[in-house]
């Protein structure tokens, strides 16, 4: 059932990016490129693709991946995921490339097929074209030689593609003007958390609500602030950090912050631990849970921070 919901989920995030014609929630849109020259010249379809997503993964943790359609100024949103990634743009003719790769790769001859089997190695398609046909298939415990083949032909051209496309770097989205050295320190210590992509970055607006953003008492002898969330509401996730007024008292601002944590913020999750920092005139308060907690905790010490506190949920 877990590996239904996943894959279930998957296309129904692939029918949202079709929908929003544009770069994925948290990604930055690379600049508008071009299919290489080396490229052989590939006949304008008729009846051009208008959504391609194919998925293969030795287990559930591990999905390659390819995606494209077309944006609405008629360029190609394409996506790239194997041994690398890479988000790009390119012309029209990519859309026409992978409709004639796709007619001589097989897969349409297992349009329909639902294997759903004990095992990890896994597969789908999910593939619209311009008269509202389409193309589907899902594979979980077993995927036969025919779909990997397949997928074999389309990676090979997904990566002719995307060559001169730059690989993609996961970084959060910054939301507003969020000043320096907050902005640096923030990217710095997120630099190399797993799907960093999923979390924004964001300035915290000085004012009477500042304290509650923040989870302070007070706003006293803070110069300017900032936050950095996770973009789906129920993760577990806060990290505050403040810029000192001048003379402001470090110990008083950390004290402030251990004692405010708001260990039920969430509601229908709660995070497990929290931290407290300082490095020169900043402070940080991170609270979180599991694995979340303990790479942002090896960002922050990576990063240079002091450790003022750690605090464990009360039971």
């Amino acid at each position: 059932m877990k590996r239904l919901l996943s894959l279930l989920l998957a296309a129904v995030m692939a029918l949202s990016l079709a929908a929003c014609g544009g770069a994925p929630a948290g990604t930055t849109a690379p600049p508008e490129t071009t299919a290489p020259e080396t490229l052989p010249v590939y006949p304008v379809s008729g009846n051009p693709v208008t959504f391609f997503n194919l998925t293969l993964g030795e287990d559930f943790d591990n999905i390659r991946y390819l995606t494209a359609f077309p944006n609405e100024d008629g360029t190609t949103h394409i996506e790239y995921q194997g041994d690398y990634k890479k988000i790009g743009t390119l012309d029209a003719s990519a859309m026409h490339a992978i409709t004639a790769v796709l007619a001589e790769s097989g897969l349409t001859e297992l349009n329909g097929a639902e294997v759903w089997e004990e095992g990890d190695p896994n597969g789908s398609m999910y593939i619209t074209f311009a008269d509202e046909s389409y193309l589907t298939c899902n594979y979980s415990g077993q995927v036969p030689q025919a779909y990997t083949d397949g997928y074999a032909k389309l990676d090979e051209l997904f990566q002719k593609l995307t060559a001169s496309i730059p690989e993609y770097v996961p970084q959060p989205t910054v939301m507003g003007e969020v000043e320096e050295p907050l902005l640096s320190e923030l990217l710095a210590i997120l630099s190399d958390m797993p799907n960093s992509d999923s979390y924004t970055i964001m300035p915290v607006v000085q004012g009477e609500d500042l304290p509650f953003a923040l989870g302070l008492s007070s706003g006293e002898g803070i110069a300017a602030a900032a936050s950095c969330t996770p973009m789906m509401m129920t993760t577990a996730y806060s990290l505050a950090m403040v810029r000192l007024e001048e003379g402001a008292d470090p110990d008083a601002v950390c004290a402030d912050f251990a004692a405010n944590v708001d260990w039920m913020k969430w509601v229908c999750v709660m995070p497990n631990n929290a931290m407290v920092a300082v490095k020169d005139d900043l402070v940080l308060c991170l609270v979180a849970e599991g694995q979340l907690y303990s790479l942002t905790a090896i960002g922050i010490e990576n990063a240079g921070w002091t450790v003022v506190e750690t605090m464990e949920k009360p039971n």
